[in-house]
């Protein structure tokens, strides 16, 4: 099944029917990309994700050939031609070799339903690492295990443990964990700098809660009172287990910062 949804997909700023999309595409090269959150027919943070993905490229020294405004120009026009208000497009920056190509397309979403929210999810830990943390760069090897993993142990999320035996990241989401009513997350330089992520930081600190980046030891997974993913689709979404391990998902914190950030998010869609 290919991953392009709905009717129409753009590629190199031409609109393309949805049976015409190449999903091998993906495959060869490398392929920079952001997953955009559309609300209401605006796509939410979106210079945020622009910086991360100029920031991805330049990490490969590589450049992004189209500016902001092109970008959100060709957002709106998929947008429009799907008659799609919400929902979430991939955006892809690919280069091979001497061949560059922008594919814009809706992709299949799943938002957390109410139940977890409330009650929290389950995830595993799993021993993988991404080559860069910082830039968002399409992983097929990576990204078909964790879903191997998620179909098969019937979780929610796959947590990523470095050679170190620190917890990094998810998946496809960043991680946190409250601890004496402090927030605990790794270093920046060990994972993808969520643009979700950074909103719940700046939470944080308007809240006065504190923060404490640092490497998460594997073996302190029990010490910690509760725990939390973040992401475009999930925004926050307590974790109730990690493999074998038991957490609150009704902590104070994860209700006041879930507050403030939806508040910035209403804020942004005005």
């Amino acid at each position: 099944m290919s991953e392009c949804f709905r009717y129409i997909f753009i590629k190199n700023n031409k609109t393309k029917p949805a049976k015409d999309f190449d999903d091998k595409i993906l495959l060869r090269g490398i392929a920079l990309y952001e997953v955009i959150r559309i609300v209401s027919g605006k796509p939410l943070f979106l210079e945020a994700h622009f910086e991360r993905l100029t920031n991805s490229a330049s990490q490969l020294k590589q450049n992004i050939w189209l500016n902001f405004d092109q970008i959100k120009e060709n957002i709106a026009k998929l947008i429009a031609l799907n008659d799609c208000q919400y929902g979430n497009i991939k955006l892809v920056f690919q280069f091979d070799g001497n061949n560059k190509t922008l594919l814009a397309y809706f992709i299949k979403h799943y938002y957390p339903n109410e139940e977890q929210y409330q009650n929290g999810v389950r995830t595993l830990v799993h021993p993988a690492e991404r080559p860069i943390p910082n830039a968002k760069i399409y992983n097929h090897s990576l990204r078909s295990k964790t879903n191997d993993l998620i179909k098969d142990a019937e979780i929610f999320e796959v947590l990523l443990l470095n050679s170190l035996r620190n917890i990094t990241e998810g998946s496809r989401s960043n991680l946190f964990f409250i601890k004496n009513n402090e927030l605990h997350t790794a270093l920046d330089a060990d994972v993808l700098h969520g643009i979700i992520r950074s909103k719940v930081i700046e939470s944080a600190v308007e809240l006065g809660i504190p923060i404490r980046k640092h490497s998460i030891q594997y073996d302190d997974l029990p010490n910690y009172d509760a725990a939390f993913l973040t992401g475009t689709s999930l925004r926050i979404l307590p974790i109730k287990r990690i493999n074998s391990i038991s957490y609150s998902s009704t902590h104070d914190i994860v209700s006041r910062l879930s507050e403030v950030l939806q508040a910035k998010i209403n804020d942004y869609l005005k």
